[in-house]
């Protein structure tokens, strides 16, 4: 293949390595090939170990010599956000506090893969505390622009080709915007289907785990393996029985979708050549079939960045301010700022921004009833020069305030060369069918969402 077979989806070689057309370890093997030509632009790595990969696939290859029952990510390299606990490598949630950190057990994520037979690659780059100061990870398809946050490292690594795919989390916007920004695919399930244990929180009101792929069909796969109830982490009720487990198991609308337009109030700070490609996305969806309706949000809509910012402040007073009292000269200011307004709001502001969620789910309800998806913008155009500017969360948020599922797709390139993106949402817990809606969407986008890989 040219390029190397680092470029393959997961889909993609798991059907070669069920072949027998390369073996794991040269699979993973390409995968470090491409991370050692490349990481030193794209610095999207925390804690990488060639000798712990190396290990990991000649297992697998062992077994599958042996016969054994292979999982469903059998010899797949998949990256880890360094704030997912992981037994065998440190997690460090981008701070220099915690820098070497072991905590001797995995994430549920984590566990998840490894019983499918994923390789754990290493641990990518988050951002401080997945919630401040930004790492040290730049955009692979323009080194001095931003990859976004706080999943940086996650997005890049397999937007560059250094992994097919790779485990983030969002609690303002932090799968979908890096995911835009890079040129990937972006997923953000409902909340609860993925559990959060052994991640480091935020703030249990907004936490999701998200998913990046180059492919539809690994993100149907990566959820097939990691959704599923998980009782230590209360909030998470999973989706086990949702029907999709393979690359043949695409799942189908059956018809053309009905799609709702949301430009929401703050259309006017979208950039015109992203502006540009969600109207012609739109147009294009229309010409296919698609029936397409303009939606207005409620008047209270635009309260929803208060209620986040109450309930992401407090909850990082909550979970960091342990932190703040020990070491708060060590963390950045604007990390220190948002625990400071954590422990000044009240319990009332933060029961108000609780009920405000139950508010707005309820003003909204009607729209999953005339509509099987919508579609916004994800960000406000391409990603921003500099690597401080990780971007705004201000067209994520909404949807991770609500709970539903929300996907990133890419939508071509700016003239910058840059990567532009729409986003697609659904409502809460019918992630199985955004996603039958987004492989309909995408085949009408044809080759407009595949990105050349990087230089």
């Amino acid at each position: 293949m040219v390029g190397g077979i680092y470029n393959l989806t997961a889909s993609e070689a798991i059907a070669r390595l069920r072949a027998a057309e390369f073996s794991s370890l040269k699979l993973a093997q390409a995968c470090l090939g491409r991370i050692g030509q490349r990481e030193p632009v794209v610095a999207a790595w925390q804690y990488l170990d060639a000798d712990q990969v190396v290990a990991q696939a000649i297992a697998c290859d062992h077994a599958q010599a042996d016969g054994a029952s292979l999982g469903a990510l059998h010899g797949i390299p998949v990256a880890i956000k360094d704030i997912c606990a992981t037994a065998d490598m440190p997690t460090g949630w981008g701070t220099p506090i915690h820098a070497g950190q072991q905590l001797n057990y995995d994430a549920a994520v984590v566990e998840r893969l490894r019983a499918a037979g994923a390789i754990i690659m290493g641990k990518t780059v988050s951002t401080e505390y997945a919630l401040a100061r930004a790492g040290k990870t730049k955009n692979p398809h323009n080194p001095s622009h931003t990859p976004g946050g706080s999943s940086s490292g996650s997005a890049a690594a397999v937007a560059d080709r250094m992994v097919p795919v790779a485990i983030g989390t969002q609690t303002g916007g932090s799968v979908l915007r890096p995911a835009a920004y890079c040129g990937v695919l972006g997923f953000k399930p409902s909340f609860g289907a993925i559990s959060r244990f052994g991640v480091m929180p935020v703030c249990r009101d907004l936490d999701h785990m998200g998913v990046f792929a180059r492919s539809l069909a690994d993100i149907v796969l990566l959820c097939s393996v990691l959704m599923g109830a998980d009782g230590r982490d209360p909030d998470c009720w999973g989706a086990d029985g949702w029907g999709m487990g393979s690359p043949s198991d695409l799942p189908k609308l059956g018809r053309s979708p009905r799609i709702g337009f949301v430009r929401t109030s703050a259309w006017h700070e979208v950039e015109a050549e992203a502006q540009a490609a969600l109207v012609d996305s739109l147009e294009l969806l229309t010409e296919a079939g698609a029936t397409v309706a303009e939606v207005s949000m409620p008047s209270t809509w635009d309260e929803y960045l208060a209620t986040i910012d109450v309930l992401m402040a407090c909850g990082a007073a909550v979970n960091h301010g342990g932190d703040y009292d020990r070491h708060g000269e060590a963390l950045s200011p604007q990390l220190r700022q948002v625990i400071e307004r954590g422990r000044a709001y009240g319990s009332l502001a933060y029961s108000a921004a609780r009920q405000a969620v139950v508010d707005y789910s309820i003003a909204l309800a009607p729209l999953w009833a005339e509509y099987d998806a919508l579609i916004t913008p994800v960000t406000t155009g391409p990603a921003p020069e500099g690597l401080h500017n990780t971007g705004s969360f201000k067209f994520c948020g909404p949807w991770t305030l609500l709970g539903g599922p929300a996907l990133s797709i890419p939508v071509g390139r700016a003239k910058n060369q840059l990567p532009l993106a729409i986003q697609l949402v659904g409502a809460r817990g019918a992630d199985g069918h955004l996603l039958a809606v987004a492989n309909w969407v995408m085949a009408q986008l044809g080759d407009a969402w595949r990105l050349e890989p990087p230089a």
